[in-house]
This record gives structure tokens, sequence and C-alpha cells, in this order.
């Protein structure tokens, strides 16, 4: 850690990456401006100096590009289970399932955990996130709006999903496909509903299945800002990475990998969704405090 951190102070310039951003170009104009603006007083240009060092890992070690990105940011991630990684069959598809608390984070953790298992990966992402050109050979885009090239783009990641599965590899989704979400700023954080999709998926190419529970969630100011406004709230997720994950101890609990025989409710997608919400968040009891800030 001392090592990346010496690396990052040394590539520190006045870096403007427009990759860094929630924002998009196709938003109007006050929008970006508002986003671009929140984003830079939660802290944002400490994140160029490390994005720099971090294109410069993944040139040489793409396969740990994710697990270095942990080191260089200090996070330190403590994974419990009956095994980890867990051993899979030759032939066998792989859906990755987890709660969605933190935004960022628990996608950098989820694809450094599918690093380790050690298998070609995917995973279902925002389609701003595409601005980020490492990532995306791993991305499948989703796009939230509501016109026709949304649709055309989601269908097909979801066939592109399919046909990926059809060999030795891994998907990783996030069923809720957003960040939870507290009804006041220092209650409880509950997913969104979970789309059918992930159940879809695993029907269609009898996978196995992996679920994963990330404890915690992100601070009052994203809940509060969550109930007015859609804008604030992606302008603040880039706020609680840096701010809530950032040099901190994660603890993720990782379930017992289910084949796709064992699963209860394959004939029946909404009885599925149900079974793998609860594989997932079974493992709530079992999961450690929530992510603790390391001491500056």
């Amino acid at each position: 850690a001392p090592l990346c951190a010496g690396r990052v102070r040394e590539g520190a310039t006045n870096l403007e990456f427009e990759e860094l951003s929630y924002a998009s170009p196709e938003d109007p104009a006050f929008k970006r401006w508002l986003i671009h603006s929140i984003e830079h007083l939660s802290g944002r240009p400490k994140l160029l100096p490390i994005y720099e060092v971090w294109r410069e890992v993944v040139a040489r070690e793409p396969e740990r590009m994710m697990r270095e990105l942990l080191k260089l940011i200090d996070v330190d991630v403590e994974i419990k289970g009956d095994e980890w990684p867990p051993t899979i069959n030759q032939g066998t598809p792989l859906v990755m399932i987890a709660n969605h608390p933190f935004g960022i984070g628990d996608g950098i953790t989820m694809l450094a955990m599918a690093e380790e298992i050690g298998r070609p990966y995917r995973i279902f992402v925002d389609k701003r996130l595409l601005k980020i050109p490492e990532i995306r050979p791993y991305a499948l885009p989703i796009d939230h709006s509501d016109s026709r090239q949304a649709l055309r783009t989601n269908l097909l990641s979801r066939q592109l999903a399919r046909d990926f599965l059809d060999e030795d590899h891994t998907i990783v989704i996030f069923p809720a496909g957003a960040v939870a979400t507290a009804s006041w700023p220092f209650g409880r954080a509950r997913e969104l509903p979970w789309k059918n999709f992930a159940a879809r998926l695993v029907q269609s190419t009898e996978a196995s299945v992996l679920p994963v529970y990330f404890a915690g969630q992100n601070g009052p100011l994203f809940h509060i800002v969550s109930r007015v406004s859609t804008t604030l709230r992606i302008s603040l997720i880039v706020s609680e990475f840096i701010r809530g994950f950032r040099r901190s101890r994660v603890h993720v609990r990782v379930g017992r990998l289910v084949p796709y025989t064992e699963l209860k409710n394959t004939r029946n997608g909404k009885l599925l969704t149900a079974e793998l919400f609860q594989l997932v968040h079974a493992l709530a009891a079992k999961a450690i405090t929530p992510n603790d800030r390391k001491p500056a």
C-alpha cells in the first residue's frame, strides 16, 4: 500500500479525466454542469492521479487490474464464507449476484472477486461507465433511459451475456440495478425491487449461482438527496466512493455455490428472482459489521 501511495503522489497532476464523471454528453448543459460541480466539490480531483497510475497497471497486468485498484484506493476486503474462492467444475457457467449498497465500490470489489476465481468475466454496468476505456472489454452496458436506442442496447447486452455464458465464464449482476436507498437519512437502506433478468439468464443458461452480500450502506446525505433529485443522487455516487469506500475495510459474505439443479424455482422467473434475493439476503445475518473507516 505505501508503494502504491507513493506512485500515486508521483503521478499527481492537474488532470481532468472526463471518464471519471457520471455526467453524460447526452445530458443538458445545466445538468452536466451541476454533476461536474458537485463531483468536483466532493473530491473528484483526488481520483485523477489514482486513475493515471491505475492505467499503467492495467497495461501491464490486466488480469489483476481490479485487485490492484483496491490496493491503490487503500481498501481491505474481508471475505467470509464456506469456501473462497469456490471450486467450479469445468463446463459450468457462473452468475455472481449481490446486493448493491455502495455503487462504484461494490462493483470494483465484485470484479476483483471474479478475477480471483480465475475465469473470464463480464459485468452489467450503467452505460455511463463505458467512458472508462479500461472497463469496456468487461462491460455489458445498461441504458436506463426510455429511448428506442436504450431498448436496443439492453437487448444486445442480454444476448451477449447469454452467449458469453455458453463457456466456462462468469457474469456479475446487481439485480436491483441501482444503489440501495433508505427512506430516511439514518434509516436502513433497502434494495430496489430486483429485476427478473438475472433469473431469466440463469434459466436460459442453466448457470450455477454464487450469492454475495456486502455489509454497510452509503451515508445520510446520499439518502436525503435520493428522495429529492435523481441528478443530485447521481452526482453523489463519486462522493460516496471517495468519502465512504476509499480507505475502508469492506466486509463481504459469500454463500455456498448453488448448482442450477439445486434451485427450486427454475420454471418461474418471478419465483426464481425471489429465491435469488433470499440467497443473497440470508447472508446478512452472517455478515460482519459495516465497512470501517481506516485511520487517516
